[in-house]
C-alpha cells in the first residue's frame, strides 16, 4: 500500500511539475498576441492613449497628443523613431535636431490621413533652455 502510495504522489508531483511551466507559457503566449482594446479607423490602425495603457499589450499605431497651439490628435508612433540606420545618420540627425531645436512631425486626425497640425519634438537642450525661462 505505501508503495503505491508513492507512486501516485510522484505521479502527481511530476503532471503539477510539467504541466505549471506549460500553463505559464501558453498564457503569457497568448497575452503577447492579443489583439489591443484599441479603437481601428478605416485604414485598419489602432488609435488611442499611449504608449501603453492598462490592458494593453501593444502601443497603438496612431498615438493620442497635444501639438502646437493646444492641437489634439495623433501621431504615427512610427514617427517618433527616426529612421537612422548607422552611427553617422544617427549623429548627422542629432545634428539637425540640435541646430532646430526640434524635430517637427505631423498632427493627424484619427483616420490617420487627415494631417491637423504640427507635434514637435525638442532636443534635450531646447528643454533645458525652456524649463530655465
Amino acid at each position: 500500500m505505501k508503495k503505491k502510495n508513492i507512486i501516485v504522489i510522484g505521479a502527481i508531483l511530476a503532471i503539477t511539475t510539467i504541466a505549471t511551466p506549460t500553463v505559464f507559457i501558453i498564457n503569457h503566449a497568448s497575452n503577447i498576441d492579443s489583439p489591443s482594446n484599441y479603437p481601428v479607423n478605416e485604414q485598419g490602425q489602432s488609435f488611442g492613449a499611449g504608449p501603453f495603457p492598462e490592458g494593453a499589450s501593444q502601443e497603438p499605431d496612431l498615438i493620442k497628443a497635444e501639438g502646437e497651439k493646444g492641437v489634439e490628435g495623433y501621431v504615427r508612433s512610427s514617427d517618433l523613431s527616426p529612421a537612422v540606420s548607422t552611427p553617422e545618420e544617427a549623429i548627422a540627425f542629432q545634428k539637425i535636431i540640435e541646430a532646430t531645436g526640434f524635430r517637427s512631425i505631423p498632427l493627424y486626425k484619427s483616420d490617420g490621413k487627415t494631417v491637423i497640425g504640427e507635434f514637435r519634438l525638442y532636443s534635450s537642450n531646447k528643454i533645458n533652455e525652456i524649463k530655465q525661462n
